[in-house]
């Protein structure tokens, strides 16, 4: 392979976060907020058509089918109490879904970098101040969850039922209660935008400075990150989506959660490499760089296909009321709260979004250097994610008062807006290039061999 050289210029090369740039943004936002007007305005007549088309499932259809979950109570054991929720319940819910989506990309994008980091990886370099600008949003989201403590108390049926009238909450109430659901979510989020902040600095630092101390400093920084993102993240889930349904038991729902998202972390830096190739920059990213980004992408594909079918199958043999509630609540009836029926279609659908597209999309080794096959599978994934976060949170912080219209596309525009303006203006405040990163050469002349 011939030896290819980049001038200076080439390597500490900016983003102009242009006008245009900034006027697509604000549009999305602009357009985002009418959505949600327009849809919380609408809302009561969509649900009461929603709510009327229903389709009941018999008793003789629940016992055929597996998992099984004995038929509960209003308030016993594995049972779940409805609670009319409203417009503001699906404001609330929408908040949290795009709130979750857009942070669990950006956590993706932290742990990309500090595995690499630890694991001397090399090829990224090239590439990293992509992903660092996508940490960049991890403040900005730490403020929606502080907002979202003001309102949790319309979805979370631990905190809407008082003490004494449902014993299994009763039995969490040491964990699940309003001050140490705030703590705990305090400190993650400290440890994590501590931790992104720290190394983008040293990152920027080491562009002027040179030398091996930033980057040894970051070594041992993403080392003390990893191991506290995998009790943290784990937990972080379990507050904010699993507790939803505080009747459910699950071990492995933390795994699951990050499987989608380190997925869907490698497509939106896929897209934002494209992107910034397409604008002109990064002209040393090459098709070696996106083979390797979406070979991750691919990869967890198979690793959120082993964790959805692992959680069911656990679920299923042990037939165990408190566990099979989670998915008679997504795929069948036994109860006029339950309407479940309404969730298959997104809850098998997840499968093919989130693993049978990928997987089979991102198999041909040119599939994951070509844009016109990498764009559309990644879109599926990108859906798929927000898909699988939907089916995750509706139910049990909406029961049958769920919906997909202009409230949730409008929630999605307005966070995809400023997500966006975010990142760009990340990527716009340092080098494109991590220039004298140990590591730049050797990522400079990557290559995965050709087609």
């Amino acid at each position: 392979m011939a030896s290819v050289h980049f001038t200076p210029e080439q390597l500490n090369e900016r983003f102009e976060f242009a006008q245009k740039f900034k006027n697509i943004v604000f549009g999305l936002i602009g357009i985002g907020i009418a959505l949600i007007l327009v849809g919380a305005l609408f809302f009561g007549d969509s649900h009461e058509e929603a709510t009327d088309s229903h389709a009941a499932i018999t008793t003789e259809q629940v016992s055929n089918a597996v998992p099984v979950a004995d038929t509960p109570d209003d308030h016993g054991e594995g049972g779940h109490a409805h609670h009319h929720r409203g417009t503001e319940g699906r404001l609330v819910s929408n908040f949290l879904l795009c709130s979750l989506y857009f942070l669990t990309i950006s956590m993706g994008a932290l742990f990309f970098l500090a595995v690499h980091q630890i694991g001397n990886g090399g090829w990224h370099t090239a590439i990293r101040r992509v992903p660092e600008a996508m940490t960049t949003y991890l403040p900005v989201a730490a403020v929606g969850f502080v907002a979202l403590f003001f309102f949790m108390d319309v979805i979370y049926e631990w905190l809407i039922l008082p003490p004494g009238v449902d014993a299994l909450i009763d039995t969490k109430r040491a964990f699940l209660n309003r001050p140490a659901f705030i703590i705990r979510n305090v400190i993650f989020f400290g440890i994590w935008i501590g931790a992104a902040l720290w190394l983008r600095r040293l990152s920027i630092r080491q562009d002027t400075e040179g030398g091996l101390s930033h980057f040894h400093l970051s070594t041992r920084i993403s080392a003390a990150f990893v191991f506290l993102f995998a009790f943290s993240y784990s937990l972080f889930a379990v507050d904010w989506i699993k507790s939803l349904e505080p009747h459910w038991f699950s071990t492995i729902f933390g795994v699951y959660v990050f499987a989608g998202s380190f997925q869907s972390a490698m497509i939106v830096t896929g897209f934002l490499l494209y992107f910034l190739k397409r604008q002109g920059y990064m002209s040393y990213v090459n098709d070696s760089h996106f083979h390797d980004v979406f070979k991750y992408a691919f990869g967890f594909s198979v690793f959120w296909g082993y964790i959805f079918v692992a959680q069911y199958l656990l679920i299923w043999y042990s037939n165990i009321p408190e566990e099979g509630i989670y998915y008679v609540k997504r795929y069948l009836v036994d109860s006029h709260d339950y309407v479940g029926g309404n969730f298959i279609w997104l809850f098998w659908t997840n499968v093919l979004c989130c693993f049978l597209i990928p997987f089979l999309g991102f198999m041909m080794r040119d599939a994951k250097r070509d844009p016109r096959w990498f764009i559309p599978v990644g879109l599926v994934v990108l859906y798929g994610h927000w898909q699988d976060l939907f089916v995750m949170i509706m139910p049990g912080a909406m029961g049958t008062e769920w919906g997909i219209g202009l409230i949730e596309v409008g929630f999605f525009s307005v966070f995809a807006g400023l997500f966006l303006y975010v990142v760009f203006n990340g990527l716009s405040k340092a080098n494109l290039a991590a220039a004298n990163h140990p590591y730049m050469e050797e990522s400079l002349h990557h290559t995965t061999g050709p087609i």
